[in-house]
């Protein structure tokens, strides 16, 4: 499997489980995300302006789910690695 580093030395692969990190959640168009997602499953890489870019495939909380959210939203969006981080049992939402 391809691995990439970011500046924290936490190497990130295909097939980690991820969260997004608070400068994630606090990005606009994380939103959809942040409100009905708890983890994802990154699926692929490629890199833009020599920065890893990130495909997530998102899976979301039947009870965080919002009528009124973007309907459009497939459960895979791009994230550069600072958005995203490892996931742990300890990060879960409740």
């Amino acid at each position: 499997l391809y691995t990439s580093q970011s500046n924290n030395g936490v190497k990130m692969k295909i097939g980690d489980l991820v969260t997004l990190s608070a400068a994630g959640e606090k990005s606009q168009v994380n939103y959809n995300v942040s409100t009905r997602c708890i983890f994802g499953i990154i699926v692929s890489e490629t890199t833009n302006f020599s920065k890893p870019l990130y495909e997530v495939k998102w899976f979301s909380d039947p009870s965080r789910e919002i009528p009124w959210v973007s309907l459009n939203f497939d459960g895979t969006q791009n994230h550069y690695r600072y958005e995203i981080k490892k996931f742990k049992k300890s990060n879960k939402k409740a």
